[in-house]
């Protein structure tokens, strides 16, 4: 797809990505092809007999490569994050309910 990514993390309920991915594509389109083939691959490559799927909805942020940096390192402390609160409200989704 022509994207690449920065960074991978994220806790037991959900995942981070830093991608660079090429104008071309829509943000809707590369996160479909990514939960898609990710999902294919899991349920029939590495745990056919478990049912994985992705929940409907994502969360897109956009970010200059000056901010790059700093978004790489938030993901992969991302557990710590929770662990220690340090969350960033803007790079989470957090229900107020």
């Amino acid at each position: 797809m022509d994207g690449f990514v920065h960074a991978i993390g994220g806790t037991e309920e959900h995942v981070h990505l830093a991608v660079s991915i090429p104008p071309k594509i829509a943000p809707a389109k590369f996160i479909g092809d990514v939960k898609g083939n990710s999902s294919h691959y899991v349920n029939h490559v590495i745990k056919p007999d478990f049912e994985f799927y992705w929940q409907d909805e994502y969360g897109v942020l956009s970010f200059g490569e000056k901010n790059l940096p700093a978004i790489v390192k938030y993901i992969h402390n991302q557990k710590q994050h929770h662990v220690d609160g340090t969350l960033i409200a803007a790079m989470e989704r957090i229900d107020e309910r």
